[in-house]
């Protein structure tokens, strides 16, 4: 099991609305594009946490923990029910 890379991405997923998002459509092909080196097993693993958990955890987080974004980049998100910027 390659341990390094599945808490590279849980953080990335935690800290990047983008990759996040790409993530929820198809992780396989956004592990493959980042250099994410997760076994099938791993993959089946992460595919199985519950969005909407990952999603309040996310909540939670300081906004200046967000990933900065690029141009080739969605924008992070604007929360107006928390009146700022969210990961």
């Amino acid at each position: 099991m390659s341990q390094d890379s599945v808490e590279r991405l849980l953080g990335r997923m935690l800290t990047d609305a983008s990759f996040r998002t790409d993530a929820t459509v198809s992780l396989e092909n956004v592990c493959r594009q980042e250099g994410y080196n997760l076994t099938e097993g791993e993959l089946n693993l992460v595919e199985r946490i519950n969005v909407r958990t990952l999603e309040s955890v996310v909540a939670k987080l300081d906004p200046g923990l967000c990933r900065a974004t690029t141009p080739s980049k969605k924008s992070p998100r604007i929360s107006a029910d928390k009146g700022g910027l969210q990961c």
